[in-house]
């Protein structure tokens, strides 16, 4: 009896000396106890850091063991927006930027659309008579007469109301202080003027000196001017446009209450710096799709604090509405137009001759040379634009002589390449 006893005992011992080599402090993921047996370590080290490689470089599925407790992370889809989150209540800025994948396919995709869009008339002629024509049908119906696109206290009276889609801003005492009392640019019109889109077209075109060569320069929602790009987009400013939604993203200020707003100096003075690429310019801004007057306001008194160069306007809601209607009677199918069109709109009351330069809707050019969606980043836009429509408007209005479109390189670059 003894001897069994004394037998278990040994068997016990025998089973449990293993254990004797654990040490229990040390661990890798999922509580894994490593032994001091330095080969089956390295082992299960190199075992465990490629499962790390292979867990960090999946977006679809998980890797290796995982506790019941663990969650399991949703799939990562390739067209999803890049969203920045405010807090809840706030506005909230979606900015789609396609990954490789998806940037590949929208370049193949449009090498093979470009083949079958018509090349512009070459040898481009102003037509004067067309020209007059498409500027009347324009200011049809809205207040666009001399010029007069942007809210002053000649159309917009004390104690009237601005009516557009989702606002209303009633001229009060204070508010009819804020307008400009007259349009600057009544009745005078401009030789030649420059309307610089974003597209990714002008990325090495070299028409920077040709732009800067116009009387008066537009530009689009305050673009990048980085001396980077001048050799390509110029450098000079007379108007450029801002969507308030910009404010609230780039600066949070402008998202707050009033007060917070006055106590957030960060904000304001980074605001100005950043507007003084664009000289003594004007600052377009649409203020009626929604509630966004508030924030041209804010602009105002931001500009007015730190004495900047620039004066902000407003567009004139009657104006926009009208642009709108106009562009859809003529086959534009987008819900709404694009600044790049409205631009082309007002131009057209201000300037003889229009000249376009980065309107292009495509990710490649004739010559299968790859682009991205504006010079300075590959963000598409959004679903309330439908810029390959409008495209084939302005090759229309190009091909007639109404306005010229630059879609290949500037001749002072061809010139230099030669």
């Amino acid at each position: 009896m003894r001897r069994q006893y004394c037998a278990l005992l040994l068997l016990a011992f025998l089973a449990a000396a293993p254990l004797l080599l654990l040490d229990l402090s040390e661990t890798v993921r999922w509580k894994t106890p490593v032994l001091r047996n330095s080969n089956f370590t390295t082992s299960l080290s190199l075992e465990h850091n490629e499962h790390e490689k292979r867990h960090n470089s999946t977006t679809n599925e998980s890797v290796g063991p995982q506790s019941t407790s663990q969650k399991k992370k949703k799939p990562v889809h390739h067209h999803k927006r890049k969203r920045h989150h405010r807090k809840k209540g706030k506005q909230r800025y979606d900015k789609y930027i396609p990954n490789v994948s998806a940037a590949n396919k929208k370049f193949l995709a449009d090498q093979a659309s470009v083949k079958s869009v018509p090349t512009e008339a070459p040898g481009w002629v102003f037509n004067k008579t067309a020209a007059d024509l498409f500027r009347e049908k324009i200011a049809n119906g809205s207040r666009v007469v001399d010029g007069n696109f942007w809210v002053t206290q000649q159309n917009a009276p004390l104690n009237t109301a601005l009516h557009a889609y989702l606002a209303e801003l009633k001229v009060s005492t204070s508010v009819f202080n804020r307008l400009p009392k007259e349009n600057p640019f009544n009745a005078r019109r401009f030789n030649t003027c420059s309307i610089v889109g974003n597209g990714g077209i002008l990325k090495g075109s070299g028409c920077g000196k040709e732009i800067d060569a116009s009387e008066f320069v537009f530009r689009c929602n305050l673009a990048p001017m980085d001396s980077a790009y001048r050799k390509d987009i110029g450098e000079k400013t007379s108007l450029v446009t801002m969507n308030p939604s910009m404010l609230t993203y780039r600066y949070h200020a402008f998202a707050k209450g009033s007060k917070w707003f006055e106590k957030s100096k960060k904000d304001r003075k980074a605001f100005i710096k950043d507007l003084s690429v664009y000289g003594d310019s004007f600052i377009w801004i649409g203020a009626f799709f929604t509630r966004t007057y508030e924030l041209v306001f804010k602009t105002q008194d931001v500009l007015l604090e730190g004495k900047a160069k620039q004066k902000v306007v407003i567009a004139h809601p009657d104006f926009v509405r009208s642009v709108h209607s106009f562009w859809k009677e003529n086959g534009l199918k987008a819900g709404r137009a694009s600044t790049g069109i409205i631009l082309v709109s007002a131009a057209s009351q201000m300037c003889e001759e229009v000249h376009l330069y980065g309107f292009w809707p495509f990710h490649s050019d004739r010559k299968s040379r790859r682009l991205t969606e504006h010079y300075y980043d590959n963000a598409l836009s959004t679903k309330y634009h439908s810029i390959p429509d409008e495209f084939k408007q302005l090759q229309r209005l190009h091909n007639t002589g109404v306005l010229r479109l630059t879609t290949t390189a500037c001749q002072s670059e061809i010139n230099a390449d030669n």
